[in-house]
């Protein structure tokens, strides 16, 4: 069985996930979410598809939205997807089926994974303690969702607090997004290297006199303020003192190649 995965990653947490259960599964690549929308028909007996992303406000980022609703897929398909965050009792799985539903297919299988939350506008990172915990935890739970998977087993998803989770979805990082990006700050400690703009999984951040000027088309992945190396980008006062997040196993340079469809 061929399997191909999309992931989208800020932090590096559902690239973890997803060079985890490769590792795990024979004849299986991954792609970033951030690098294109395949213009080909996908799936069909013998081809599975997975997505591996994090929750956003209780459901979906825009960017996993969008990459989905633009696929074709062929009925018949073994369709996964793997939701991680901090702890949430929400529904990005059962919005994803959803969305599969309108094409004729659905969510063969379903699950989520706890992982350091990284938020960083509204509550601290994990302390490096728990993240270690957290990390290994998702590690060990990885293998057996990637046996699973392996072996095409049935976990569909279940759709929890539908309504709720879609108005808070929508109204935190759906509706007004052209202001999303307004408090982002580079201070005095900007040294103009242009990390920031690499990183940026939807070309949001352009370098203007060596400073980053936010273009009104964020995310909210907040991967320019946790990679940034000098910590000179801050959202408003929300982020000053808190501490930066990037998964111990994954380096910065992975994150610019899946945002360059390199892997």
């Amino acid at each position: 069985m061929r399997i191909k995965i999309f992931y989208f990653s800020a932090t590096g947490n559902s690239l973890q996930i997803a060079r985890n259960i490769a590792e795990e599964l024979e004849n299986c690549v991954i792609q970033s979410m951030a690098a294109y929308i395949p213009n080909k028909p996908l799936g069909g007996l013998g081809e599975s598809i997975g997505f591996i992303f994090p929750v956003y406000f209780y459901g979906l980022p825009r960017l996993v939205k969008r990459f989905v609703e633009g696929l074709t897929i062929s009925p018949n398909t073994y369709c996964f997807a793997i939701a991680n965050s901090g702890g949430t009792r929400s529904n990005p799985l059962g919005m994803i089926d959803d969305i599969l539903m309108s094409k004729g297919v659905r969510l063969s299988f379903a699950d989520e994974i706890k992982m350091p939350g990284n938020y960083i506008v509204s509550h601290n990172s994990p302390k490096p303690t728990q993240v270690k915990r957290l990390i290994t935890d998702a590690s060990i739970r990885t293998k057996k969702i990637a046996k699973a998977i392996l072996n095409c087993e049935l976990r569909p998803a279940k759709q929890k607090v539908k309504l709720w989770s879609e108005r808070i979805n929508h109204h935190f990082l759906y509706k007004n997004t052209h202001k999303l990006d307004e408090k982002f700050i580079a201070t005095d400690k900007c040294v103009g290297c242009g990390l920031c703009a690499k990183i940026c999984p939807v070309n949001n951040i352009k370098i203007e006199n060596h400073h980053p000027c936010w273009q009104h088309t964020c995310e909210q992945c907040l991967a320019c303020i946790h990679w940034c190396p000098c910590e000179a980008i801050e959202y408003g006062r929300n982020t000053i003192g808190r501490t930066r997040y990037r998964n111990p196993n994954v380096k910065v340079e992975d994150i610019i190649r899946s945002c360059q469809g390199m892997e």
